[in-house]
């Protein structure tokens, strides 16, 4: 009885301790590739951050839009300065934002 139970801790804490190196990272891919800074992105950017701040404006300064102008205009800047961007921020960035 004694030989089962130890054998089962030991078990126990080597699954414990191996699982975690065979994980992945969920909703990262593997070939993540940074997007390149390019004028047209940038203009489209430059839009929807002008779009948030009229948005901001028509409704009473609203505190969400002005987040997301600010959020906008951060992501620009990183990108003139050579900063890596990650599609999905670019794509985040894009929507419309949301007060509900």
């Amino acid at each position: 009885m004694k030989t089962i139970s130890t054998t089962l801790i030991a078990l126990a804490t080597v699954t414990t301790f191996a699982l975690p190196a065979f994980a992945i990272v969920v909703g990262v891919d593997a070939n993540h590739q940074p997007v390149p800074p390019s004028q047209a992105t940038i203009a489209k950017l430059e839009g929807a951050a002008a779009y948030a701040q009229r948005q901001a404006r028509d409704n009473k300064n609203n505190l969400e839009f002005q987040r997301k102008g600010y959020e906008i205009d951060q992501l620009i800047e990183r990108m003139k300065s050579g900063g890596n961007v990650d599609p999905a921020e670019l794509d985040k960035a894009l929507e419309p934002a949301s007060v509900w």
